[in-house]
């Protein structure tokens, strides 16, 4: 009980931090933390903190197509292999000290403690529709805000966040626009043209039209008008249990048929290609 009591006493802290930022995802007013573990608007709508430390935001249940299997092996292939610290390192350049940072997407949150972790300075907050990521980045993670949130309905006020970082992960745009603050930033991480290309091969869409990321920077530059756009691109040696998390982690393995899944992994490629884009947007 000692741990479970300290973990949710430093969410307490934490969201104390965050008061007059955080607003009700019902009526869109303000959140005041009125005792410990409780958050309540004006409209008497509240919300309590969990014995995890985690707070549920969301206006009806969320559905999620991501389940703990995947997201026990992002962690071990983010926390263990350390896949993906060079765009880590590459995005601690863009922070500066004390920023309130939302990770939008967080799933199971290891982007973004790795972040932390470089960039100590930073209040974290981490969101995600994933009731099982959050409770997992929960258990993993000790001074982060967790929270379970749609990204179409976040709950925090106009102008209150000062960096949105959205890493292979979905957007909301809109959203992202209302809750930053004047001179924020928005970075967004998407795959490249051969990103884990080696499992690619092994996919029902190997031999249809190469992936492009094109689509998703036109449309990321039609609703942002200072932008940035960076590349990042490396090949990794794994295991053959790395490339199980590899499969286990990355909707490109719903797409591969078993027998081609068990091959990956038996007898894939010795590395993975790691090829991202990194838009940067400027409010």
């Amino acid at each position: 009980m000692g741990e479970l009591k300290s973990k949710r006493d430093m969410a307490s802290s934490l969201l104390r931090q965050l008061n007059g930022r955080l607003t009700c995802p019902y009526c869109q007013e303000a959140l005041e933390l009125v005792d410990m573990y409780k958050l309540v608007c004006v409209h008497a709508h509240s919300f309590d903190v969990s014995k995890q430390g985690t707070l549920y935001a969301l206006t009806q249940s969320g559905s999620s197509q991501y389940d703990k299997r995947l997201f026990q092996a992002r962690q071990s292939i983010i926390q263990q292999k350390q896949l993906y610290a060079p765009m880590h390192d590459r995005l601690v350049q863009e922070l500066d000290e004390g920023d309130l940072l939302l990770d939008a997407g967080t799933g199971e949150g290891s982007h973004l403690n790795e972040i932390k972790r470089r960039f100590s300075t930073i209040l974290p907050v981490g969101l995600d529709i994933s009731k099982d990521g959050i409770q997992q980045a929960a258990k993993s993670y000790r001074d982060h805000v967790w929270i379970v949130g749609d990204l179409a309905n976040l709950p925090f006020g106009n102008q209150t966040i000062d960096i949105i970082i959205n890493i292979l992960s979905p957007s909301n745009y809109a959203e992202f626009k209302r809750v930053l603050t004047s001179g924020g930033k928005l970075i967004k991480v998407v795959p490249g043209a051969n990103y884990l290309q080696e499992l690619r091969a092994y996919t029902a869409e190997a031999s249809a039209q190469p992936y492009s990321n094109s689509k998703t920077i036109e449309l990321f530059n039609r609703h942002f008008s200072d932008t940035d756009v960076q590349t990042l691109s490396y090949k990794k040696e794994v295991t053959s249990e790395e490339r199980q998390w590899i499969v286990d982690m990355s909707p490109l393995g719903w797409t591969v048929q078993e027998r081609a899944r068990c091959d990956y992994i038996n007898k894939g490629s010795s590395s993975i290609t790691i090829d991202l884009t990194i838009l940067i947007a400027r409010t």
